[in-house]
């Protein structure tokens, strides 16, 4: 039976504080015991992860599909190919995260929270499914959702703990 794990989206619009947020969330949880695994949608740009001149960044350039790199510390695999959230996920799950954070994907349908900074970034409350929480530069309330302050990171910590039991335990 292949492991399952908890699948929570961060969005937002550029510049809202996701990455930093999720930084920080990141340190909270994984202190509480619990693995995370991180997926970031690069939105639209064509990143580059390993350094030109390296041996990794000869192969990739060489027309390797796939280029694996490992230490006694660490392993790091670049496909050089788009993958679906889906897949992501479920290789995450098989890697050992319980928690997956998912920074971006807008458009997919699993759990979110969504990041405001600006009040005309309120419209994206209704372009996206599955909000759970919103995390808001302003004062804001919305009628349906837990609504946390971008500088609570404890309390919104607390709330993907509590999200990550209740989904572990089935009740979320």
């Amino acid at each position: 039976m292949a492991r399952e794990a908890v699948v929570l989206q961060i969005v937002g619009y550029s510049d809202s504080g996701k990455t930093t947020l999720m930084a920080k969330l990141i340190s909270l949880i994984e202190e509480s015991g619990i693995r995370v695994g991180v997926i970031k949608h690069d939105g639209g740009h064509d990143f580059e992860w390993d350094q030109p001149g390296k041996d990794t960044w000869k192969y990739r350039e060489a027309g390797a599909s796939l280029v694996t790199i490992t230490s006694r510390t660490k392993t790091a695999m670049l496909e050089q190919r788009p993958l679906p959230l889906s897949e992501l996920i479920e290789r995450m799950a098989a890697a050992g995260a319980e928690l997956v954070l998912v920074e971006g994907f807008k458009r997919e349908n699993y759990p979110k929270m969504v990041v405001l900074r600006r009040p005309e970034d309120q419209e994206l409350l209704s372009l996206v499914s599955g909000v759970v929480a919103v995390i808001s530069w302003d004062a804001f309330a919305h009628p349906e959702v837990p609504v946390f302050s971008v500088n609570d990171r404890d309390r919104v910590a607390r709330f993907v703990l509590d999200y990550y039991e209740a989904r572990k335990k089935g009740t979320g």
